[in-house]
């Protein structure tokens, strides 16, 4: 199983080695923290991660989700990433982490049919998956206990194969709907217009224009859009501003009002409650995870240029 391929990201994430992951099947270690510190990065190693305690936003790829305790996911091979605690956190931040390379299996593995249906997972997950049900419990528990037993052994990585056959009967969500919708009804249509969407995203859109596009009615054009993407128009379009606000803050180089302004946002009323409603915290809030000893009026000012 290959990889996906590395994506640029404007907010330039940084290569993370992990050690050991070229000469074993896999790595797993728990992590006990005050809080989880904001660390865009990305590598080759896929990731299954495991939240025990702590909460705040989870940042993959475009996805911008909080997270609470028990939150499972599987993030791929080179899509930048970062958990970051929230303001008021009070608990410790706890986490499993399993890293493994597909490659190191080699192609004939990934051949055998006892693991297909893995594999049928794995490619699901074009840019990250978010696991629910009352297995994802078990599958935490489990994670813990491999990060205390001794590795590499057979026992190990028995155990692990044990954990991926629970995660495949779990119920998962794409962290990129509008990927996995491309990925299960290809249209290009739809390629189109979400191309559109995002290299207009600092301008004003609305469904009408859009729907222009398309030569449908906003009524038509409202139905065909949440069939495809899974979420009405302006959802979706609220998320990718979002994201790119985002960018521009864990960048570190606009103040607030100057990221909701390049991103498309024209009323900061409404930005803030976007963004407080899509992320789990206030703009403010989000910048000084990573950022606390810059002030907003420092930040330099942005153009709508730029992205």
């Amino acid at each position: 199983m290959n990889p996906p391929p590395s994506q640029p990201d404007p907010r330039h994430p940084n290569l993370t080695v992990i050690p050991l992951t070229k000469s074993r099947a896999f790595t797993v270690r728990s992590y006990c923290e005050p809080r989880y510190r904001f660390l865009w990065h990305f590598h080759p190693e896929w990731e299954i991660v495991f939240n025990r305690s702590g909460c705040g936003t989870r940042h993959v790829g475009t996805s911008v989700e909080r997270f609470d305790p028990g939150d499972l996911v599987m993030v791929p091979a080179n899509v930048p990433h970062t958990f970051f605690s929230s303001a008021g956190q009070v608990e410790e931040a706890r986490c499993t982490v399993i890293h493994f390379l597909p490659g190191v299996w080699g192609e004939s593995f990934w051949r055998l049919p006892e693991i297909q249906e893995f594999r049928v997972l794995c490619e699901r997950a074009h840019r990250g998956l978010v696991f629910s049900g009352p297995g994802t419990a078990e599958v935490g528990c489990r994670m813990e206990r491999l990060a205390a037993a001794e590795a590499p052994s057979l026992e190990s990585l028995a155990m692990l194969l044990e954990i991926f056959a629970l995660i495949v009967r779990l119920a998962g969500r794409s962290l990129h709907a509008t990927e996995d919708a491309l990925a299960a009804r290809p249209n290009p249509r739809l390629e189109e217009l979400l191309d559109w969407i995002g290299r207009s995203l600092g301008e004003p859109i609305t469904q009408h224009q859009a729907a222009a596009r398309l030569k449908m009615s906003p009524t038509a054009f409202s139905r065909w859009f949440k069939t495809q993407i899974g979420s009405v128009f302006q959802r979706h379009l609220n998320e990718m501003r979002i994201a790119r606000v985002c960018a521009h803050l864990a960048r570190g180089d606009a103040s607030v009002t100057a990221a909701a302004f390049a991103s498309g946002f024209n009323n900061l009323a409404n930005f803030n409650r976007r963004f407080q409603e899509i992320t789990g915290l206030t703009p403010s809030a989000f910048r000084k995870q990573f950022r606390p000893g810059l002030p907003a009026s420092h930040a330099k000012p942005l153009t709508h240029t730029q992205s």
